[in-house]
Order: structure tokens, then sequence, then C-alpha cells
């Protein structure tokens, strides 16, 4: 598959940013986010018989609309100098391409190294000075059937999932509404700290560690998750999450190919959780940064395959339900609106949760899911499938995240990153199997005259 890029341009807000806006302080839980850039991917069908001028007119318009976007998300079009956010209007780099391709034969064989050739950049931001990086980098991607997949990186370091949704989905309706929207700006009132006073705590860390990792993607339908749930309830949890059950299914056998079976040791996970509803007063998801933190659950893990399969989900449950607790309005309160002693012991006490044992094997999980990915819509319909993609020597260690499945009928895809050795071994083990569908096809019309009957609707 050739990419060519027809053309690379910069685009910025519609209106400029007011002079005291200009300048703000990342927070704590920007500081402590990595310099690396968050890829997605999205990808729309179109009509057989769109013409040139269709794409041109479609392109025109995303940018048009980009720009638009950018004048009330202006911290995305500023630029990250020391250790502060300048809001200076640089804007958002777009590019276009043309893929000598079918959109439908990516889709039936997904492919993590063809997927991450539709990337606009590398997603490793270690080249130059930060200040050079932009914060968002999109590609349009044109296909030879008339097809568009929009793939986007959003960098981490002030961008967390709830935060790019909320731009994703406002870009995607200025652009199907082509006009101004009627409703109320984002609330940039982030909670900001003083740098200063965490500097000594966090050093500039190298998030990317020189082992050969392996990227893959599993779906799990819903009937195997109303078994799981079944597997994983108890007399204390009678009612695990969809989000709880995949984690702790997940994290069962992550455990089991660690070191491939031959060592005792222990095991930790650590859960993004979305901190905005229990900060007072609550922000609303339109609140931009990492405004997150991690739970941290333990687990002493022998992978010897005789106590391995005692092991019951219902256990591993419990242990992230308890994580979960701990994370409330009282310890963000004092996390948030303390002072710097307060914050200080915050920061230590998750930190000392990390490294509680320091051989143990780290394994961080976080939830896409509920965030509507596969509703965005441009204009030209829902997309038929939302992805992650990337180099993943590019990417941190032992990362796990969970979407909805494009079906909308409770499925979840895992997208999981692991060392190469132990993902070959999670490949092959048929209790992990009889639930998680290794990478499938994703669901499409069985011929290209039904294609065209079903994307007909599909106009630009």
């Amino acid at each position: 598959m050739e990419v060519k890029v027809l053309s690379k341009e910069t685009i910025i807000p519609s209106s400029p940013t007011p002079p005291h806006l200009q300048t703000l302080q990342l927070s704590l839980l920007d500081q402590l986010s990595p310099m690396l850039y968050i890829p997605l991917l999205l990808f729309y069908p179109m009509k057989k018989s769109y013409q040139h001028q269709d794409h041109n007119k479609a392109i025109a318009t995303l940018k048009t609309s980009l720009s638009k976007t950018l004048s009330r998300f202006y911290l995305l079009a500023g630029r990250i100098i020391g250790k502060s956010i300048h809001c200076n209007d640089k804007g958002a780099v777009f590019m276009e391409a043309t893929i000598n391709s079918n959109m439908f034969d990516i889709l039936k064989e997904p492919n993590n190294e063809v997927l991450t050739k539709l990337l606009p950049c590398s997603l490793l931001c270690n080249t130059k000075p930060i200040e050079e990086y932009p914060q968002i980098v999109v590609q349009a991607n044109i296909f030879e059937c008339g097809g568009i997949a929009i793939s986007l990186c959003l960098l981490h370091k002030l961008i967390d999932a709830a935060t790019f949704c909320c731009f994703l989905r406002s870009w995607a309706t200025t652009n199907r509404e082509s006009l101004s929207l009627d409703h109320s700006s984002p609330n940039n009132n982030m909670v900001c700290f003083d740098y200063k006073s965490f500097s000594s705590l966090f050093p500039q860390t190298n998030f990317i560690f020189n082992r050969k990792r392996h990227f893959q993607r599993f779906v799990f339908r819903s009937e195997a998750i109303l078994d799981l749930k079944a597997k994983a309830k108890s007399c204390d949890i009678p009612n695990p999450t969809c989000v709880e059950t995949l984690t702790c299914f997940i994290w069962k056998y992550l455990m089991k190919v660690a070191d491939d079976g031959d060592s005792q040791r222990p095991s930790t996970l650590s859960h993004v959780v979305n901190i905005r509803k229990m900060l007072e007063p609550s922000l609303g998801e339109v609140s931009l940064g990492n405004i997150m933190w991690g739970t941290v659950a333990h687990h002493f893990s022998t992978t010897r395959n005789e106590e391995f399969e005692g092991l019951e989900l219902s256990k591993l449950v419990s242990l992230l339900r308890q994580s979960f607790k701990k994370i409330n309005k009282d310890y963000i309160k004092e996390l948030i609106m303390g002072g710097d002693k307060e914050r200080r012991n915050g920061v230590m006490k998750l930190v000392g949760e990390i490294n509680k044992w320091p051989i143990s094997n780290y394994y961080f999980f976080t939830s896409w899911k509920n965030l509507k990915l596969n509703e965005v819509d441009f204009g030209w319909g829902k997309p038929l499938w939302s992805a992650i993609a990337g180099d993943p020597n590019e990417m941190m260690g032992n990362i796990i995240v969970l979407v909805d499945n494009v079906l909308d009928d409770g499925s979840t895809e895992a997208w999981i990153l692991l060392d190469e050795k132990e993902m070959q071994l999670l490949e092959q083990i048929p209790q992990f199997l009889e639930f998680a569908l290794l990478n499938p096809s994703i669901n499409l019309p069985h011929d290209q005259k039904t294609a065209d009957e079903i994307f007909s609707n599909k106009l630009i």
C-alpha cells in the first residue's frame, strides 16, 4: 500500500486568542503525562461515484471547520514551552494523502503495520524541542474506492481521552453543520499547580523501553462478556461492570504469559479514572487537560499452570473494585485543593503504591468505552470503524485500551501492547481465545453492490 501525501499546511484558529488567556501553567497531571501522541483513525465509506471535486470540497470544509473548532479549543492550538502552555495560535497541522488501495481490503484484514502508514506522524516526540511539536496533527486519507480515513495524532502532554473526544465531536459537528455552533465555550479553567513544588519528584522520564513489542487487537462479543460477567460476580460484587470484568480477565492471562511462566512475581495493575465529576465544583466534559488519576491494584502472581487455573476472576474483580473505591471525592479534594504538602503526599502515595513491589510486572489499563467514537459524524454518516495504530516501539509498554466495537451491540475491542514474546504466548492460550477473538475482520457488506447501496446515503 502506497501513501502519497499531496499537501501539508498549518491551520490556525479562525479568531485570535485574547491576550489574557495566552499563557497557562501545566497542571501536575499534565506534567505526569508523557510526550507522546495518542493515535486514532476513523474510517468513512463514500459513494463509488464520488468525483475528484467532491473530495476537494470535503477537504476544504474540513480545514475551515478545524479552524473554527480551534478558536474554541484555543489551548490545543498553542505550544508547550517549558512548563507552560502558550496559547499562541500556532495551530494544528493538516495533511491530505491518497491511498492506492481499497478501504475495504484494509478493513477485511486489519493490520497494525498497514494502519500505522495512515498516521500523519511518528508517535514519539524526541527529535526536536518540545515547543516545535503541534498538539494536533491530522491526515485525511482518500482511498481509490472514494472512502476517507481521518487519522489524528494528539499530544498526550495536555490531551487525555475525554479531551480529544470532546474536541473531535465538536469538530465533526462544526463540519457537519458548516456554521458556527450555538453552545457554550469549553471550560478551560484547568486546575494548575506550582511546578517547582513537584519538579524534584518528577524528573524527565523515559517511558519507552528497549524491548521489542507487539500491538494486537482482540474483540469480545457481547455474549462472551455476559459469560465472563457471570464468572466475575461474587457475593460482595454481584454486578461487576463490563470494564471491571474485561480488565481482570485480560489481567489474569497477562500474568500467565509474564516471564513465560518461569517465575513467581507480583503483578501491578493501574487503571485510568476520569476525575472530572469528583472535583468540587465538578468539571464538565469540555474541560481540557489530563484530568485523570490512576488506581493501583496488586496481586501476588504465580504463573505455574496448576496454581494459575485456580485463580478466580471474581477475586481479581474484588481487588480492582477496591482500588476504584479509593479514588473518591475526599481523595481528590485532598490532592487538588490541599496545599503543597497535601498534594505532595497524595502524589507520593500513588508513586509508593505503584512501587510497592519494585520487581512487579506493571500493566496500564484505560477505557475509551462510552466515548462514542463510532458516532463521530463529519456529515458523511457514522464511521465504519475507529482504530488505534502506531509503531509498538514508540508506545509505552504494557498498555491495554478498551474501546466500544463498531457493532454497537455491547461488544468491546481490547487493544493490547505487550512484549513480543508474551504476545505470542497470549495468542495461543485456548482459555483466553475462548472469549477473545483474535483481530477479526470488520463487519462489512458482502459485496460491492450491497456496499454501494448502503453507502449511497453517505453524502458529503
